[in-house]
């Protein structure tokens, strides 16, 4: 095995649910190049620490092909690929199956795996175990889903130090999915009552929020960082002693990255897209209904 490319689709929390079974690939085929299809901003975060070798934007003209079934798939399309060993395609949308319809020969070996969410697994346990199956037909190296569901140190980079610091990212891409914001407020005056100093992160996604925020009044210790570049955010995360979000990709980030979590949660959403890791998952029917006296008393002392 010398080159792979795997494709996965959509957001943050999208691509981190198959970071363990990106590590497995890695693991079990230390040699081979690694390359990943799907949004340029959240795959360099995997370039940068090691999980891949090269990213692509799936926005690229090039892989317009690999979505268009047989009629639009031109020879320029399979010569794409032709030099990849093995392609993998991790996949939420029905109909992911046509995908590569028309690659015909020669081509590599192309797996399309898509979610099924009657299998009661998580989104990264279901993809994970398949890709190990997968790994297995090929190679005797496979690691434990424990291990690959850890985020990797960049080459070089020392072990970052846990610190008291206690991280609150209010956030999330879907308003249905987020706590009110008082209450993250609230929590963050709470945790300050009883000495820990803090950051609350807000993205792209929480511009709605920083009037309200810019108006807030921060307890001593706590400041207020917008929109910091992943890396750093992912330093930070390796550097905390406790996270509280809501169900978005920061928080997957978060647990990726072996913080210990508090996670808000719909329930409809608890099965499939769980964080691994250490986290501790609050849910109801809608998000607004855990308390915030739930949250309180599930805080570290």
């Amino acid at each position: 095995m010398k080159s792979m490319l795997l494709f996965r689709l959509g957001g943050l929390g999208d691509l981190l649910a198959v970071l363990p079974s990106a590590n497995l690939l890695r693991r079990a085929f230390p040699g081979a190049a690694l390359h990943l299809v799907g949004r340029r901003a959240y795959g360099e975060l995997f370039r940068e620490s090691g999980v891949v070798d090269a990213v692509f934007s799936a926005d690229d003209a090039i892989w317009m092909p690999f979505f268009g079934g047989a009629e639009r798939f031109p020879g320029a399309a399979r010569a794409r690929i032709a030099g990849y060993d093995f392609v993998l395609g991790l996949f939420h949308q029905a109909g992911a199956e046509t995908i590569f319809a028309g690659a015909g020969e020669p081509a590599p070996p192309i797996r399309l795996l898509r979610y099924d969410a009657a299998s009661g697994l998580s989104v990264s346990r279901y993809f994970f175990d398949r890709t190990a199956a997968l790994a297995l037909a090929l190679t005797a190296e496979i690691a434990s889903f424990e291990t690959c569901a850890r985020w990797p140190l960049p080459a070089g980079a020392a072990p970052v130090r846990r610190s008291g610091l206690a991280v609150i990212h209010p956030g999330s891409g879907s308003a249905k999915k987020r706590w009110p914001l008082e209450r993250f407020l609230a929590v963050m005056r709470a945790l300050q009552r009883g000495g820990r100093t803090g950051v609350l992160v807000t993205g792209e996604a929480e511009e709605g929020m920083e009037a309200d925020l810019r108006k807030a009044i921060f307890p001593p210790g706590w400041r207020w960082v917008a929109r910091p570049p992943l890396a750093e955010l992912s330093r930070l995360l390796r550097s905390c002693a406790v996270y509280l979000g809501n169900d978005s990709g920061v928080t997957h980030l978060a647990a990726a990255c072996g913080a210990d979590v508090i996670a808000l949660f719909r329930t409809k959403f608890v099965s499939a897209w769980s964080p691994f890791g250490k986290t501790l998952v609050l849910s109801a029917d809608e998000v607004g209904d855990i308390s915030l006296e739930e949250v309180l008393a599930s805080l570290p002392r």
